[in-house]
């Protein structure tokens, strides 16, 4: 009877257990981050992989579908609304009517989702209370950064050589999968990434890359143009280009967005044996470069 009393015991008490830990997980993803649509449809927690703070995109479990029924969405920590944000077409130039917003084209597939953002300061999207959501569901990731090391430019009778140094640096403690200029070659990955854009600070005179000389291959990468950033390591690369306006002798600043596979994406497998391919894009900046009267 002894024996009998014990196991029944033993039993309440697993059901008991298992019975608090998912009602705690149930409060943890209520109470944790959570995007809700017009129509009724939420994101929580459960539904997604991880989040990216670095890229601010959000990758889900499974596909999200949109449909012209859903116009709109907050974001939500438990029941405190941290900003609002509206579905906006691809096909449309003009800037969105809200600083928050989501493409209804999905441009790294739709089980990735990018909240873009146009305002120039007050950004949200790591708002500290989203931060810590995501912390505390164990969903944080840090993705990599990308910092301006040196700018050289050398001014020709009609064209200017920019000769750039960056590093990137894995911020997580997982491998990435990253461009190399190296393996892509110089013209693809200036193509590609969109190259430095250069600004003269007295004359406010922008020199973009020119375009002049194409490759046929720059829009249609693969992995053999990629190389892997182990967990908490960086690489620096160094790239460049002659395919710029002639630029006058003054001090300049200079604009470098590097980024992941973009369009391309939905054509890559981004689990890889040995780490993940990183997606999106991130803007870095670097002032007090001078070109020098010959």
């Amino acid at each position: 009877m002894r024996n009998l009393i014990m196991i029944i015991t033993l039993g309440l008490l697993s059901v008991l257990f298992l019975s608090s830990c998912e009602n705690e997980n149930a409060l943890n993803f209520n109470d944790g981050f959570k995007i809700e649509f017009n129509t009724g449809k939420i994101i929580t927690g459960k539904d997604i992989l991880f989040y990216d703070s670095s890229t601010h995109l959000i990758y889900l479990k499974s596909g999200l579908e949109l449909n012209q029924n859903i116009t709109d969405f907050n974001v939500l920590i438990a029941k405190d609304t941290i900003y609002h944000g509206i579905i906006y077409s691809c096909i449309l130039s003009s800037m969105p009517p809200s600083p928050y917003f989501i493409r209804d084209c999905f441009q790294y597939g739709n089980d990735i989702l990018e909240v873009g953002y146009y305002g120039e300061s007050n950004d949200l999207r790591n708002d500290p209370r989203i931060i810590d959501a995501f912390k505390n569901s164990n969903l944080l990731r840090n993705g990599i950064s990308c910092k301006i090391d040196n700018v050289e430019i050398q001014s020709f009778e009609n064209h200017s050589q920019v000769i750039c140094t960056i590093t990137i640096q894995n911020n997580d403690n997982f491998n990435y999968y990253i461009l190399d200029p190296e393996k892509m070659g110089d013209l693809d990955f200036n193509y590609f990434t969109g190259g430095l854009i250069l600004q003269n600070v007295d004359t406010k005179l922008s020199y973009p890359l020119r375009w002049s000389v194409q490759s046929g291959t720059w829009s249609n990468i693969n992995m053999d143009d990629l190389s892997l950033l182990k967990k908490g390591s960086k690489v620096t690369y160094t790239f460049q280009s002659s395919d710029y306006n002639k630029m006058e002798p003054g001090k300049y600043s200079a604009r470098f967005r590097f980024c992941g596979t973009e369009h391309c994406t939905p054509n890559i497998n981004l689990n890889q044996k040995d780490g993940r391919v990183w997606v999106g894009q991130m803007l870095s900046d670097i002032n007090n470069i001078v070109i020098k009267n010959k």
